[in-house]
């Protein structure tokens, strides 16, 4: 009981009313799908495994009708682009937008997947009803006014619904009205037990970052450490000034030293010549070694420092994204590691994984165009796999 009033105190702190937008907050900060695309993009297992996922959604499409629907002709939208559309959005942010346009005989006309980053629920009326949702590229300004959002109505096909929407709109003619008419937004949710739904990174948002930051942490060693440099070590060049008969003589001695160092960055190369570091040492010597001798410090970034986190961190990201075999994302050579059977069942168990939320998602699709201005009926997801059944034995005898 305790953890369950944990997590409802948290979850309404994700979901508040803001009165100066007209908007329900998507986090506490209003942000939260901003934050989730940014360590998305910013973890390479992440960003593979949303599209692996997204892929496993849309599967192959639905055959010969792919490109023959177009379901917006004003963008050239087939089905099959459409399908991709909300499977990435889907696999991110396990929700979607799908604005909705309609003709004067009040059937939807054309769909439109929005960025999901740009919308926002707008405020319930008393019957608990979302009638408007808010639509902005700008919610990270803090300037944001409820006049620069632009409201459009939820979507519900009702003709009355829709001819009254339409009938509200400035304009003359119904044609004028039309045109005006912003339509109404869908939003899919397939948590559908939350306000927003939660992403799929929800759970492993620290292991995206934690991903993103032990490379920034490589590259920067790499770049700025004390690693992979050339000390060069001479005779002094120049002393101080009490070691010359005058200021003249000093100088040449100081410009001797100038010219010595840019010779040195010129033979080591523009892109490394930072990686130089240049010793003099406090005493002449006869012994050319001494005179002038370059040591290198080889990098020593060792990967086992960061081994098991980066392991861990790949495990749980792959968990997140519906348990995604690994040999999906780190494939071995067939020639020496993982069969082809291998990996093909790999493809399998995952699709078998992702299975549910591509039902739902034929679902939404097939309750589309079953209202589309030309309906479409029996659409039907091809596999991305096909499972073939090993042929028995018993039947050849």
């Amino acid at each position: 009981m305790g953890v369950r009033t944990t997590l409802i105190e948290i979850y309404k702190k994700l979901t508040t009313y803001d009165k100066k937008i007209g908007i329900i907050t998507n986090g506490v900060d209003n942000l939260y799908p901003e934050r989730v695309d940014r360590f998305i993009n910013n973890s390479v297992t992440a960003k593979t495994c949303a599209k692996i996922m997204s892929t496993y959604l849309s599967a192959k499409g639905f055959g010969k009708v792919n490109d023959k629907i177009i379901v917006n002709s004003k963008e050239k939208t087939t089905l099959q682009k459409f399908t991709t559309q909300i499977a990435r959005s889907l696999s991110k942010q396990r929700g979607v937008f799908i604005n909705v346009t309609y003709t004067l005989g009040y059937e939807p006309a054309s769909y439109k997947v929005l960025p999901y980053n740009s919308c926002r629920l707008g405020k319930k009326d008393d019957d608990k009803y979302n009638g408007k949702i808010g639509v902005s590229d700008d919610w990270e300004n803090k300037k944001l006014k409820e006049i620069d959002i632009t409201f459009i109505d939820v979507f519900n096909n009702n003709k009355k619904i829709v001819k009254n929407q339409i009938a509200n709109e400035k304009g003359g003619t119904e044609l004028e009205k039309l045109g005006n008419y912003r339509g109404q937004i869908l939003y899919f949710n397939l948590d559908d037990e939350y306000l927003y739904a939660l992403s799929q990174v929800d759970a492993v948002l620290k292991d995206c970052d934690s991903e993103a930051q032990a490379s920034i942490y490589k590259n920067r060693s790499l770049r700025k450490g004390f690693f992979g440099k050339t000390i060069v070590i001479t005779k002094p060049l120049a002393g101080s000034l009490t070691d010359y008969a005058d200021a003249t003589e000093y100088n040449e001695a100081l410009s001797e030293r100038d010219n010595f160092k840019e010779t040195i960055d010129s033979f080591i190369g523009a892109e490394d010549n930072g990686g130089v570091i240049h010793v003099e040492l406090e005493h002449d010597s006869e012994n050319f070694d001494q005179e002038i001798k370059f040591e290198n410090i080889d990098s020593n970034i060792d990967d086992k420092i960061f081994e098991y986190t980066e392991s861990s961190v790949f495990d749980n990201i792959l968990m997140a994204f519906n348990s995604i075999p690994s040999g999906l994302i780190r494939p071995v050579n067939t020639l020496f590691g993982q069969s082809a059977n291998a990996i093909e069942q790999m493809k399998l168990v995952y699709q078998d994984n992702t299975r549910t939320e591509r039902n739902e998602m034929l679902e939404l699709i097939r309750f589309l165009m079953g209202i589309f201005v030309k309906p479409v009926v029996g659409l039907e997801l091809e596999p991305l796999v096909i499972e073939t059944q090993e042929e028995d034995d018993t039947t050849n005898k």
